[in-house]
């Protein structure tokens, strides 16, 4: 499950409702505002029963009006198309000056072992996710503050499982083509590899697994 807690500024409403994963949704497009370049979502609501207070509420919402919304974070097979969110929940009264931009991805991998070091400092790997029920792969990049780069560098194995909990950032150098997109990592969970010629019993861990990180360290963000 790949989760977004963000506050989004309405861009339109769709005329209709459309179909996707097999259910029917209001939709609206959207942007996450940000320092540098805003990033495109599409915002969807299930249709229940054709009505509902929340359904009302995302309807009769203006363009130009910023809402806090949580929802399921999906990555669709086009990348040059907004990312959707599947809305769980929707507070259109919150104050002017309010931001959010909060994602966990907990079904990423690395798609590389390969880590890039940026001018700036901070260290990019390619990282892929995948939909439930699905055998699509978004590819996108992992970013993180280059303090990190022993534990990624003792972490990363292309393939591996990894969760990732940070912000989404996109740019697009114009209206046609794929967007840049990473996950700013506060920090990141790998299961460690199966270890070999170990019984679980006198390791303490279960299936020849070892435990992930506690509670991830998010000081200097």
């Amino acid at each position: 499950m790949n989760f977004i807690a963000a506050t989004v500024e309405i861009a339109a409403h769709s005329d209709s409702p459309t179909t996707a994963y097999g259910l029917e949704y209001a939709e609206a497009a959207a942007t996450i505002p940000g320092t540098a370049q805003a990033s495109s979502v599409l915002l969807r609501l299930l249709c229940y029963n054709g009505g509902g207070a929340k359904l009302n509420a995302f309807k009769a919402l203006q363009p130009g009006t910023r809402v806090f919304i949580t929802g399921s974070l999906c990555f669709g097979s086009d990348p040059s198309q907004p990312m959707d969110v599947i809305v769980t929940t929707l507070e259109p009264s919150i104050p002017s000056n309010m931001y959010c931009n909060q994602v966990m991805l907990g079904n990423a991998f690395f798609g590389s072992s390969d880590i890039t070091e940026r001018k700036n400092g901070q260290l990019a790997v390619k990282i892929g996710t995948t939909m439930d029920n699905s055998d699509t792969t978004t590819w996108l990049f992992l970013e993180t503050d280059g303090s990190r780069k022993p534990k990624l560098e003792s972490r990363i194995r292309k393939g591996r499982p990894i969760c990732v909990q940070g912000y989404f950032r996109e740019f697009r150098k114009d209206d046609s083509g794929s967007p840049y997109r990473a996950i700013v990592a506060y920090d990141f969970t790998t299961r460690k590899e199966r270890e070999r010629a170990q019984n679980p019993a006198t390791t303490g861990t279960a299936a020849g697994y070892a435990e992930v990180d506690p509670t991830p360290d998010t000081t200097g963000f």
